[in-house]
């Protein structure tokens, strides 16, 4: 009697053992990154991640990267311009999450590169965001429903998928 009492206090410890294994391998993050190391001048981590496609507009991709630099945050979105199709870099741009929740961010400002030749324009555009911590936090946290943006003709939302509506949360838990 004694010993089928510890043998069933033994499969119950081994069974729960198992189980969190289980657990643990199946919400593993799985990071893949185009960056991660330790800058030889600042001395500060910089991790960035690799490129997640987030929605498809017209059939052309955007995509999401997260990066850290030491505390700082940020999240980058990379899209293809075609047929003068361009996201106003001088206005915000809006995460609707699902629990109807929106985070609202402001892009950079980025420098102008006097040496390229302005008869070409580019393929693609990079738009970069520094996050605040309750930002981080709320995008890290919370799946996106929609991508509300600017275009010149006017203001633009966007659904995102089932499928994708945790991109930015993969990118930015590789982050931390």
């Amino acid at each position: 009697m004694l010993i089928r009492k510890y043998s069933l206090y033994l499969s119950f410890f081994v069974g729960t053992i198992w189980f969190s294994l289980l657990l643990n391998s199946v919400t593993a993050q799985n990071c893949s990154y185009e960056k991660n190391e330790i800058d030889a001048v600042t001395e500060l981590p910089v991790k960035r991640t690799v490129a997640e496609i987030l929605l498809r507009i017209n059939g052309q991709p955007v995509f999401v990267k997260g990066q850290s630099i030491g505390d700082n945050k940020y999240l980058k979105i990379q899209y293809y311009r075609y047929s003068n199709y361009e996201i106003q870099e001088d206005r915000e741009v809006t995460f609707v999450l699902s629990n109807e929740e929106e985070v609202t961010l402001f892009p950079r400002t980025m420098p102008v590169d006097s040496t390229k030749m302005n008869d070409f324009s580019e393929l693609s555009s990079l738009l970069i965001f520094k996050l605040s911590a309750e930002q981080y936090q709320k995008l890290k946290e919370t799946p996106i429903t929609i991508f509300k943006y600017h275009l010149i003709s006017g203001f633009v939302e966007e659904p995102i998928k089932g499928s994708k509506q945790q991109s930015i949360m993969e990118v930015l838990r590789c982050i931390e």
